[in-house]
């Protein structure tokens, strides 16, 4: 059940220097990296839980902005292929309509995006999206390649009334990108909310590629160097912002990645691990025991095995 939390505990991906590298290089797969992922979501039904859990929380946050408004702007950080996006803006829409009528309020969507791969099929989407009341900006460039320009061409600079990191923020550095944002790209009743990932599956997995003896050592609890949620929360309480955090579980099959013949069981492996073809590049003896870890962390229903995901969604608000 979805939850406001009040006290934290320690997320997966905080130990940005050494998950950064690995996380970077898996992403420059390109394709392969975007169908591992859409195993994934399949498999735990990410994609629609994320939605859903965005719907019962972006309400609110539009609801704080001023009414009867020309244009409502949305940047969107680390945009992937643009599914997230695409859902963001009918729930923006939906609640624009809702709430101020039909007045054709304008909402225009920047999507900075790395990957080529992922910012081509973001691009075939929006030409399918045909929709006069919305416009899309997707630019294929770093983070760091957007703020470069931002601060060269003032011109480019526009105030967003919602700013998000939908499970991107981890290629960033959270300090330098959250206050950029806050301070430079957020209107005064916008918000900025971060989605990112907990101590569940995927972290122990990663974990024993990082650090392959440290599982069992310490009665399975997560190293304290993983503490994401925390080090964003540091940062927004010492910038004197309001916040809230809202966190859900949810189970993911991973019944096929024991099945050395199955293609999705394999990209599912892939993900876990960040690595491309893991189970034929990685040494034997590690495969084995990260299969052995990822079984000891599932539990079995109806003859298959189900991990654990969880999930962090903080809003910061000026």
């Amino acid at each position: 059940m979805e939850s406001l939390i009040l006290i934290y505990k320690a997320g997966c991906l905080g130990n940005w220097a050494g998950n950064f590298a690995e996380m970077a290089s898996f992403l420059k797969t390109g394709g392969h990296y975007y169908k591992s992922l859409d195993v994934l979501k399949r498999k735990s039904d990410q994609f629609v839980r994320n939605i859903g859990t965005l719907r019962n929380h972006m309400v609110s946050a539009i609801q704080r902005l001023p009414q009867h408004r020309s244009c409502f702007n949305i940047l969107s950080v680390g945009s992937g292929t643009g599914k997230e996006d695409m859902e963001i803006l009918k729930i923006v829409k939906e609640e624009l309509e809702r709430t101020q009528g039909r007045d054709q309020t304008m909402i225009y969507n920047r999507a900075i995006e790395l990957n080529e791969y992922a910012c081509d099929l973001y691009k075939a989407s929006v030409e399918m999206l045909n929709d006069r009341q919305i416009a899309v900006d997707v630019r294929c460039q770093s983070f760091e390649e957007y703020k470069e320009r931002g601060a060269k061409e003032p011109e480019e600079r526009t105030r967003f009334d919602v700013i998000h990191f939908t499970h991107s923020i981890y290629y960033l550095d959270i300090k330098e990108s959250l206050s950029h944002c806050i301070e430079n790209e957020l209107n005064a009743n916008g918000s900025l909310f971060v989605m990112v990932g907990g101590p569940d599956l995927i972290c122990l997995v990663l974990d024993k590629q990082r650090f392959p003896d440290w599982y069992g050592k310490s009665n399975g609890s997560v190293p304290e160097s993983y503490n994401a949620v925390e080090k964003i929360l540091k940062f927004v309480e010492e910038g004197g912002w309001k916040y809230e955090v809202f966190s859900h579980e949810y189970p993911i099959d991973v019944t096929d990645v024991f099945d050395p013949e199955s293609t999705e069981g394999n990209l599912l492996l892939d993900f876990l691990t960040h690595s491309k073809n893991f189970r034929g590049t990685a040494d034997e003896e590690v495969v084995n025991e990260t299969l052995a870890l990822i079984k000891d962390l599932s539990t079995i229903k109806d003859g298959r095995h189900f991990g654990k995901l969880t999930e962090y969604l903080i809003f910061i608000y000026k």
